[in-house]
This record gives structure tokens, sequence and C-alpha cells, in this order.
């Protein structure tokens, strides 16, 4: 439809352009969705229909585009809702200054007052019609504020300016149709003027006639806007060079390689480079992250498999002239990158798993808090009190469990991982890459590598039970650690990550089926700091480090599992120690509420909780009370229940007392709906 016969519907295209400096790559794709989604909830709010909303964004733009908006809110008819008649008027029916004084605000007289009744009687009410305003009007006014709400990261300010965003805002283009909408943005001021690509349009300014042409004239400027487009042109750019190359090579699939890459450019053109083979002396992993992480290059391999081909593949921001000069610039970073690696590779095999363990004497873990090789012998006891307490097998724990907590950290005084190089992030696997050219028994080279697992909320648990073991002891050591010293998470800050271990933690006693009490856990991994702890109290420190388990449990439960939220509720406070055993009441509970018995439980519960009302026991009395209800039911004190009058008291007293040794056995067996359905039994004899 042209623009005109749009006009002529009352809709207009729309575009917002918000130019700045480069906008770090990982910032961009949430702020997309963020603008997207609170523009649509803005349009919604006032009433306006759109067709064909769109975000896209350069490392230089964030825009806003619409193929269709309406030019103007509808009117609406709206109610005022005013005082009671009985407000409004007296008893003479004449009107009152409450009546008088609602009528002058709603811009009537009080004859345009009619009367509607209600749930709580009749009151007056106004019947309007509230003209629409003129949508340039409307988002001049709210995408100032719209826009500088946008969540990102990191966020800077310049100049003496009191504005916050990624980096500093160079221009702003704001078009209805081909008018520009009137919008201030702090100390800049909407109009039509783009800019094209920085080298390949000289950072040229352009001027859009209209909305509608903005992807198209920028597109003659040398940028591509769309980061769609940018990313099929990439992947087609690399297939075109890798056929040229080899009939079975391939880029090796890396999302979030290319999403960034995406992101990191205005004009993609890729470009394959080489490497000597030499450098494949390095394990693969090695090598593709000197690739990935400081120069963005993709790896590239073999179809069917095997291991890498001598080539990775880059992508340039801008055109193909000169671009020999391009590649082999690359190619020289590259070879500088490896022949550092290959270095460190060879130098640290110098030394064995064990001179590197003892190192770590020197290296702080945390300041006051001992040294890494402390850290590593408080994991050989933790792991023991683990293997014993619900996750090991039958008999002593084994050796290679021992050998690797004692060399699990070693790599970190390696000189591929120390220093925060780009390798940094192979912790674990250079360690395990060192142990087996050292002659480790696998099973401990392959704990060593997975103790770090899961790295992240979605990443690969360690399987098997000598690497769970020391992945949950690790994050124990270092939740009650960091606790103690100060860095409990606090709104987002999380400097050390505690609620990733926290959740690392449950992921993998659930995935595992392994039962452990996490209270008493979190105790012997909070005993070793008692000379280091400057006072605190470790059971205080044991209590707050239980309730943020807790929370961390049940938002895994209710957001992972979707599990019912009533039932998480109600069985946690009681049960969150053992994260497979609360899942397991929860389970329950959530299917006996579906069984007419639940009412019966419900209303019991309800009741008794009301005739205590202040006298309720504490949870962590739960267990002394049921021992005494399992030899006949006595008080707390000791006090007897033989003295009760009443035949009701009498027989609650004996159903209670009765029922006590079935509730136990069903619950040793993992019977819980049974549990349910016993203490519902009890509904009779409480009413």
């Amino acid at each position: 439809m042209s623009q005109d016969k749009m006009a002529e519907s009352g809709n207009l295209p729309f575009l917002l352009e918000i130019g700045s400096e480069e906008i770090p790559a990982r910032f961009i794709p949430g702020a997309m969705s963020e603008l997207q989604a609170r523009t649509e909830k803005l349009l919604e709010q006032a009433h306006l229909s759109w067709e064909g909303l769109r975000v896209l964004a350069t490392p230089r733009r964030l825009s806003l585009v619409i193929e269709a908006l309406q030019t103007r809110q509808p009117d609406r008819g709206v109610q005022i809702k005013g005082p009671p008649v009985s407000v409004a008027y007296d008893g003479q029916g004449q009107p009152t200054p409450a009546g008088l004084g609602f009528a002058r605000k709603a811009g009537v007289g009080l004859d345009a007052c009619r009367v509607q009744e209600g749930a709580r009687g009749s009151f007056l009410v106004v019947d309007k019609t509230e003209p629409g305003r003129d949508t340039s009007v409307l988002l001049a006014e709210e995408l100032p504020g719209l826009i500088l709400s946008l969540p990102f990261r990191k966020v800077m300010r310049w100049g003496n300016l009191d504005l916050e965003y990624p980096r500093p805002l160079q221009w702003l283009v704001a078009l209805l149709g081909d008018e520009i909408v009137p919008m201030r943005l702090d100390y800049l001021t909407a109009g039509r003027v783009t800019r094209g690509h920085r080298t390949l349009a000289e950072d040229r300014a352009v001027e859009l006639t209209g909305a509608g042409q903005y992807e198209q004239a920028l597109l003659a400027e040398g940028v591509v806007v769309d980061p769609k487009q940018r990313r099929k042109l990439i992947l087609a750019g690399l297939a075109r060079s890798l056929a040229d190359f080899h009939a079975d090579a391939v880029v090796l699939e890396d999302e979030e390689l290319l999403t960034e890459v995406v992101f990191l450019c205005e004009h993609p053109t890729p470009f394959l480079g080489t490497y000597s083979e030499d450098f494949f002396a390095l394990p693969d992993r090695v090598i593709t992250t000197a690739l990935k992480s400081h120069q963005r290059y993709f790896s590239v391999g073999r179809r069917q498999g095997g291991r890498l081909l001598p080539r990775f593949a880059a992508v340039r921001d801008g055109g193909t002239a000169h671009l020999e000069k391009v590649v082999a610039g690359n190619e020289r970073v590259l070879r500088a990158r490896l022949a550092d690696a290959l270095f460190y590779w060879e130098f640290d095999q110098r030394q064995s798993p064990d001179d590197r363990t003892n190192l770590l004497e020197a290296v702080t873990w945390l300041e006051g808090f001992g040294s890494v090789r402390d850290k590593i012998k408080r994991l050989g006891q933790l792991v023991v009190m683990l293997w014993e307490g619900g996750l090991g097998a039958e008999g002593d724990p084994p050796a290679d469990l021992f050998r690797a907590a004692e060399i699990c950290k070693s790599d970190l005084v390696s000189e591929m991982i120390k220093d925060g190089k780009e390798f940094t992030k192979l912790e674990g696997f250079i360690g395990a890459s060192y142990a087996r050219l050292s002659g480790e028994n696998e099973a401990v080279c392959q704990a060593v590598e997975r103790h770090y697992w899961p790295r992240s909320a979605e990443d690969e648990l360690p399987g098997e039970r000598i690497s769970s073991i020391l992945a949950i002891a690790d994050r124990l050591d270092t939740v009650a650690g960091c606790w103690l010293a100060g860095f409990q998470p606090t709104g987002t800050r999380d400097p050390y990550a505690l609620r990733r271990h926290v959740i690392a933690v449950i992921r993998i006693l659930l995935a595992r089926e392994a039962r452990l009490d996490l209270r008493q856990a979190f105790a012997r991994a909070l005993a070793p700091f008692a000379d280091h702890a400057g006072g605190s109290d470790l059971e205080a420190a044991g209590r707050e480090i239980g309730t943020f388990v807790r929370t961390r449990l049940a938002g895994y439960f209710m957001e992972n599992l979707a599990c019912h939220p009533a039932a998480v509720r109600a069985v946690l406070p009681v049960r969150w120690q053992d994260p497979v055993d609360a899942g397991n009441w929860i389970d329950a509970l959530t299917g006996f509420r579906s069984q007419e018995d639940f009412l019966l439980l419900a209303t019991g519960f309800k009741r008794c909780r009301n005739i205590l009302k202040e006298k309720v026991l504490a949870p962590q009395q739960y267990d002394a009370c049921f021992a005494r209800w399992q030899t006949g039911g006595r008080g707390a004190g000791g006090e007897s229940f033989a003295g009760l009058l009443e035949e009701a008291e009498k027989d609650l007293l004996g159903q209670v007392a009765g029922a006590a040794d079935f509730l136990a056995r069903s619950e040793s067996a993992g019977d819980y709906a049974d549990v349910f359905g016993r203490l519902a039994a009890l509904g009779p004899a409480i009413d």
C-alpha cells in the first residue's frame, strides 16, 4: 500500500532510530527484546493499532520500525464514578457540596450526572467522550522515557550529562510517515538524518524523506540494518568460501559466536584464513578457544567429524577492498595467539599435577580465609561426608575420589590458565588434560574436568558419581566460605555466583536422585572456617544459608519443574533440607489435591491452627513431637493426657496415637500419598 493510501486509512509507517557509539554485541539482543515488548505495551495502553512492528539493530543503532501505525487515537467513552446518591443529595433531595463538587470536577452540570445501581447501593456517574490524541504528540511524550528505561548490563555517563546509556548517544531519528516526531532525548532533538557505514560511506549523513525508505537508504550507504539479513549474508558467504576450499569442510556450529559476530558488524564480509598444522599439537578445544575468545573467529573442521582443518573463518565489517591484507593481518595475530598457547602447553608439562598443587599454598582463595591449598584440604573432608551422607555407594570412598579432590585445582597455577588469559574458561579441562599426560586414572581426569559442571543453568551435569560428589563438595565449600566472608547475594549483586552454585547442587542431587541433608552438609562445610570467621556465628550463618537455599529450591521447583506453587509453599518450610525428598512430597501433595479427601485434610489442618493460634510448633520441634506421639502422646514438658474428660478429646487422642506408627511406616517407605490419606482420616475426630 502506498503512503498516500495508508494516510487515507489513518495509518503511516513509523521509524525510531537511536544512534550511538558502538554498543557491545552481547548487550544488543536483550535490548531489542525489551524495546519490542515495551513498545507493544505502550501502543496497547494508548489504544493504537499497528502492523509489522520490528526491532532492528547494528552496533551503532537500535531501531524500531512499524509498517503501519494508527496516526491518531480513537475517541473513547469513559465513565467517571462519583459519590453515593445519599452523599450527593441531602434528605430533601437538594444537591450537597459533595455532589456539586463531583459534577464540577467532571466538567458537567449536576443534571448531566446519572444514577447507577451497584452492589453497595446507588451512586452518581458521568459518561464522557475522551477525544483521541495525535500519535506523534503521544510518542514524543512517551518514547524518551521508554528509551532511557531499557535495561542494559552496564551503562555509562559522559560529559556533564545526567544520562545513562551503554555508549554515548550521537543522533536520533523519529519519523511518522514523512513527518518528524517532535521528541527530545536530553541533548538530542529528533530529526530525519541518520548515518551511513563508518568506512564504506565515511560516516556520511543520510537524510531520510520518510520512514518507509529507511532500510533501503541505509543499504545504499553500506549498512545492513536487519540482523537477520546480516546473519544470512554471513552464513552464505562462509558456505561459498568453504566450498572453494574443501568439499568436506564445514564451520563448526557455535550459535553464541554467530550471534555475537552478527552484532559486531554493519556490513559483513566473510573470509577464510589459515594457520600452521604445527599447532595441532594443542588440543582442539585450546585452538577453538584461541580463535573464538580473543579474535571471534569460527573454527573449521571436516563435515564427517575428525580433527580440525588448518583454516579459520572470520567476518570483516566492510567490503572486499584490500581483503587480502585483512586476511594476512588476521593470520598474523592468530599465529601469535596460538604460538603463546603452544608455549604454555609445553611449559606446563614440565610439572606434575602434584607440583602445581603444592604451589597453591601461595595462592589466596579469599582474603583472610586461607589459600587454595587449604580449600583442597577441606574438599578432602567434604567428599567423605558426602559419600557417607547419601551420595556414595557401599564401602569406603574410592581412592580416585580422594585423588581427584587433591589435584582438581592444580591447573589454576598453570601458564595456560593463570593471569586471566583467554584460556581461563578452560579450567578443569586443562587440569584433566595435564592429569592424563601424567598417567592419572581416567576416572580422576574426568572428575577434575567435570567438577566445574554445570557452569550455567542449562549446562551439562557432571553425570557419574565421583564427579558429582566433587562438584557438590566444591560448591558447598565456596558458598560457606563466601557467606562468612560477607559476599552474600543482595539484589542483582552476586559477585561469587552463589545463586548459581546452589542451583547446581540442587540440579545434581535431583538428577541423581541422591538423598542428602543440605542443612547438615552446610553445617559441615562451615565448621572448618571457625578459625577464619572472626567471631561470626556459624549456626546463624547456617540458618541464613538454609533460607537462601530454600528460596532457590522453591524457584527451581516452580519455574523449572512446573510444580504447583501451593504445594511447594506447603512442603518446603519443613522438607527443604533434602531436595529429592521434598520433590517427592510435592508430587504426592499435588496428586492428593485432586482427591475428595483433600478437603478433609485442609479443613482439619486449618482448624488445628485456629485452635492453637500462636502455640503452633516451630519446624525444628516437629520430630520430637512426633516421637512423643509414637509412645502414646504426652506434652513437651512430659505432661500426661490421661486427665482428658471429654469423649471427643479422648477419641482424638486415641486416633492420633494410633496413626503415629502408620505414618512413620508410610513415610519411611516413601508412600507420602498414604500419609496424607491417613491425616485426612483424622478430620471427623478433629471436627
